[in-house]
């Protein structure tokens, strides 16, 4: 049973004081290409982590969904700090995600997540069906090839790649131009996360990640 903390104003710096969450580990692919090097498996994250996995902290699914009901109207909400969406047998849960849609709709809130989940044509096609502005599925990636690919084929995509992203940030700051990667003659754009490379920027200020249907790929370095 998957087990589900929400908080409604993040102590993280990274996030900014908007809503989190954290779901239980048990909700992670151990397919994820970052499963052994996963930043959550580390630091005070990782303490808070365990204990939902533990079940010492957060509530059942339907709780949590209550939950989100009751957050601030208009407001950006981070699914999952760590853990992943719900599954049953590989594939994304429906009932579960449709009932997490329901909550953020009927608060007025502004949901995006990630997922490390294997990108089987069931799941692209949940991911397609679910994932929409106030809404947000990204797609986590770590290779340049299959991050271009589910990009082309019209998913929000992210990826974590400490090399691409150091090249993209030299790009903005020498040179004042995006990163394109080209991939079946086409040219991707590719923006590091501002939060990674700057002072003043968090998620809050920065919503990159919570844009529907976005012309780039976001790319974060390993952390």
């Amino acid at each position: 049973m998957l087990t589900v903390h929400l908080s409604k104003k993040s102590s993280n710096r990274k996030l900014g004081g908007i809503a989190s969450s954290t779901t239980s580990a048990n909700s992670c692919s151990t397919d994820c290409g970052l499963f052994n090097v996963c930043y959550a498996k580390k630091g005070p994250q990782s303490w808070h982590w365990n204990k939902v996995t533990k079940g010492e902290r957060g509530t059942d699914w339907l709780t949590f969904c209550s939950d989100v009901e009751k957050l601030k109207p208009n407001s950006l909400f981070r699914h999952n700090v760590s853990g992943d969406l719900p599954t049953v047998n590989g594939v994304l849960d429906t009932v579960k995600l449709d009932q997490l849609q329901c909550a953020t709709t009927n608060a007025k809130v502004n949901l995006y997540t990630y997922t490390h989940w294997n990108i089987s044509q069931t799941n692209r096609d949940v991911i397609k069906r679910f994932s929409q502005p106030g809404f947000v599925i990204n797609v986590s990636t770590e290779k340049i090839r299959t991050a271009a690919k589910y990009y082309l084929e019209g998913l929000d995509v992210v990826i974590t790649d400490t090399a691409l992203f150091k090249f993209a940030v030299n790009n903005l700051k020498e040179y004042k131009q995006l990163t394109k990667i080209n991939y079946c003659g086409e040219q991707i754009k590719v923006i590091p996360c501002p939060e990674q490379y700057t002072d003043s920027a968090t998620c809050a200020s920065c919503k990159l990640c919570a844009r529907s249907n976005r012309d780039f790929i976001v790319c974060f370095k390993q952390h």
